[in-house]
């Protein structure tokens, strides 16, 4: 009797943490925030965390799942990698949501306590730029060099046809346009091609474990400094449970439980 009196209070438990068949985004978000509020930390991160394994995607879902993370990093209870969790809800809140001041200030204040911490560890803090070419993602997306690529087109055939014009201001908008367009073309058709394979092809993660060393094909550690915990790298598609990383100029592989892929 006493065994299945604690199977039944373990089930009711589950029951109560799960989310209700049907349940929309909003709802859950809703007793996922009340749930944090009562210093429920973990039944709101396991309400949270079904919301996103069923697909639900909204940056306000995204936010609460940093800040449940972050004051979990702060409890008796915290979790290895936990600040890194953190980091990887409020950089999806900026990239569903680029303008929101407060993921930001968020962000910020996650990976300072991280470097906090790295220091007290006697360990030097590490940082690497984006990619060259992951900034045209960055700068603007795929439609947006698409259509100044169409612009560029637009503008060297205008050129064409105004530059037949007697001499005049058309002839002289004709003349410029024809050299401009060639140069729009010549950079933001190449954009838009790229920019659309690195969206599709390969994504962003951030590290969620205290750090991160990246090994090469072999499995052999590369000459990469270790990444730490927070970082923000581009992955690409999981092989044999291994995720190929660029950090910077780096470039290696990492286990896929050690980098939380953002929500696009």
């Amino acid at each position: 009797m006493r065994a299945l009196a604690g199977v039944s209070l373990a089930v009711a438990g589950l029951l109560l943490v799960l989310p209700a068949r049907g349940e929309t985004l909003e709802e859950g978000l809703a007793r996922a925030v009340t749930q944090l509020e009562a210093d429920r930390i973990e039944e709101a991160l396991a309400t949270l965390e079904a919301l996103a394994d069923r697909g639900s995607v909204h940056p306000d879902a995204s936010f609460t799942r940093g800040v449940a993370y972050a004051r979990r990093a702060r409890s008796k209870d915290a979790a290895p990698g936990d600040l890194g969790r953190a980091a990887a809800g409020f950089e999806e809140t900026l990239a569903l949501r680029p303008g929101d001041e407060e993921a930001r200030a968020a962000l910020t204040i996650v990976r300072g306590e991280v470097a906090r911490r790295r220091s007290h560890r006697g360990k030097d803090e590490v940082s690497v730029g984006s990619p060259p070419d992951r900034l045209l993602v960055e700068l603007a997306t795929e439609r947006v060099w698409a259509i100044l690529a169409a612009c560029s087109s637009l503008a060297f055939a205008l050129g064409l046809v105004l530059r037949r014009r007697p001499p005049g201001p058309a002839r002289v908008a004709g003349v410029l346009g024809v050299p401009l367009g060639i140069l729009g073309l010549a950079i933001f058709v190449p954009a838009t091609w790229w920019s659309g394979v690195l969206a599709r092809q390969r994504g962003v993660g951030v590290v969620v474990a205290p750090e991160l060393t990246l090994t090469d094909d072999a499995g052999v550690r590369t000459d990469a400094p270790v990444v730490p915990e927070a970082s923000r790298l581009e992955v690409g598609p999981a092989e044999d449970g291994r995720l190929p990383i660029r950090w910077g100029s780096y470039e290696g592989w990492a286990p896929v439980g050690a980098i939380r892929r953002l929500a696009r």
